[in-house]
């Protein structure tokens, strides 16, 4: 399993596992040094290949997860096949080939995120003078509410207001300029 980390502030990053996708998830393995870029683990104490994972990153503005899921699953051809292919390989003339685009990977929000009750959390510096303004909206961009001229940080909003658990976007402005633009997952089992 790969994962890419793009903070180089992070304190802690863990990857958990679960044998579902919502419950009960303990840590496998924490980094002992969470820097940028791309992170390679391989589970060799997974009870079965139906795990579920997900990752854990604490920022000093607080922590957010990864949306659970199942990796990709790797065989390695035996050792015989796997010496014939790179025979094949070194042989080959080199082609350049276009790289296929990367679908983009989510990176959960530092500033606004679930908390273990369900209920979302938001974290950004005190205004000082400068004006926030917080819009939320379903999985289909249908605006649901806005928070404007927010003073009062950190602010935790209850899980009720958004009627429903699933995926949910926000947009975050700091002066009529939009900052941030992510989404969060609300779980019904919180």
């Amino acid at each position: 399993m790969a994962f890419y980390n793009p903070f180089d502030n992070a304190l802690q990053v863990n990857i958990e596992r679960s044998f579902d996708s919502l419950h009960n998830f303990t840590t496998v393995n924490a980094l002992s040094e969470p820097r940028p870029g791309v992170v390679t683990f391989r589970d060799a104490k997974a009870p079965n290949v139906h795990m579920y994972y997900r990752i854990f990153i604490q920022l000093s503005s607080g922590y957010s997860f990864t949306h659970a899921d199942t990796p990709m699953i790797f065989v390695e051809p035996p050792p015989a096949v796997k010496k014939i292919e790179e025979k094949a390989i070194a042989a080959a003339p080199a082609v350049a080939t276009p790289a296929a685009p990367r679908k983009p990977v989510w990176v959960p929000s530092t500033h606004v995120f679930t908390d273990d009750y369900g209920n979302v959390k938001v974290e950004y510096p005190l205004p000082g003078g400068k004006r926030y303004t917080l819009k939320f909206f379903d999985d289909q961009q249908h605006m649901m509410f806005g928070m404007d001229s927010l003073r009062d940080l950190p602010l935790t909003i209850d899980k009720s207001n958004f009627l429903h658990s699933g995926w949910f976007n926000f947009e975050f402005y700091v002066d009529g300029k939009l900052e941030e633009k992510n989404k969060f997952l609300l779980s019904k089992e919180n």
